[in-house]
């Protein structure tokens, strides 16, 4: 039988591996938006690409209509895209929506990220937007690269000193299957080299189905690991066993595990929903997604 002396031993060690746990996992980035998942649902512009794509002030009625509480525009590197920021920005303004997030892009080889973004920021000072950049390599250099990784880093440090500059809510690469960040870990391992509190990673559950992830064990590890960097989510509809393209409702994969692991590990930043690939009756899909969301919202938080 134990003493009573090893036992008090035993929880002593048990206090300082979690304290030890904990300073590990501690958080790396700041989330300025305060924008918490369990109060804010989002939108990527996605849902609209199939669907009255060219009348941003009509995306953001219909979000703001059926309870989304803000919008992920997927701009990238396009000028006929960013054209439509103040139309977007001033939607937003008259329904009280937020810009949540841009999905951006660039190229490692570019040495810079594009013009066309540059040239927006100004309309996007003091938003605390998250700007998303897919980060590619038009020559497909290895992802360990070393040559690779101080370019993908010189780059993501000037989006860094331009997102402080004009107060925005930070960088978070957007990881994307056949991108030269493709996976979680490929985020994480650039926000470390990185290395500021402006700039962490997205989780994206498509896209880690993509490469291959199933299980929710290793969903768990691989969120736990990103959560010191995680600044958004995006979820969708899909099924266990294949990555497909659905609305949140839809398919066998259960999302409830997803998100409650979220909560146990005490993310606070924003989640949302993608609608790529959708088509017909989009504000009715809208709908039944955000009546889904607070389905898994409310079993997720029990």
């Amino acid at each position: 039988m134990l003493s009573k002396l090893s036992i008090h031993a035993s929880i002593r060690a048990l206090l300082i591996t979690f304290a030890t746990v904990h300073a590990t996992q501690a958080d790396k980035v700041d989330l300025v938006q305060d924008l918490h998942w369990k109060d804010h649902h989002f939108a990527m512009s996605n849902w609209f690409y199939n669907y009255k794509f060219n009348q941003p002030k009509l995306h953001v009625k219909l979000l703001k209509e059926r309870g989304y509480g803000g919008i992920m525009l997927s701009l990238k590197d396009d000028p006929g895209r960013w054209k439509n920021l103040p139309a977007y920005l001033e939607a937003m303004k008259e329904h009280g929506t937020r810009l949540t997030a841009i999905h951006a892009r660039f190229y490692i080889e570019d040495g810079t990220y594009p013009q066309v973004i540059k040239d927006n920021l100004p309309l996007l000072k003091g938003t605390k937007v998250i700007l998303i950049p897919s980060v590619g390599s038009r020559t497909k250099m290895d992802r360990k690269d070393p040559e690779a990784v101080a370019m993908a880093v010189k780059i993501l440090r000037e989006m860094s000193d331009d997102a402080k500059k004009y107060d925005l809510g930070g960088i978070a690469p957007y990881m994307h299957i056949g991108n030269w960040i493709e996976t979680i870990d490929d985020n994480v391992r650039i926000a470390k080299a990185v290395n500021r509190r402006n700039v962490g990673v997205m989780f994206h559950l498509h896209h880690w189905q993509a490469v291959g992830g199933r299980e929710i064990t290793k969903l768990r590890a691989d969120l736990l690991n990103a959560k010191p960097y995680l600044m958004i989510v995006v979820i969708q509809g899909t099924d266990q066993n294949k990555a497909t393209h659905k609305i949140l409702g839809e398919g066998d994969y259960d999302m409830v595990p997803l998100v409650k692991a979220l909560r146990e590990m005490d993310y606070r930043g924003p989640l949302g929903t993608m609608g790529y690939t959708q088509k017909g009756d989009i504000p009715t899909k809208l709908t039944r997604a955000y009546i889904a969301w607070e389905k898994i919202r409310a079993e997720a938080s029990r």
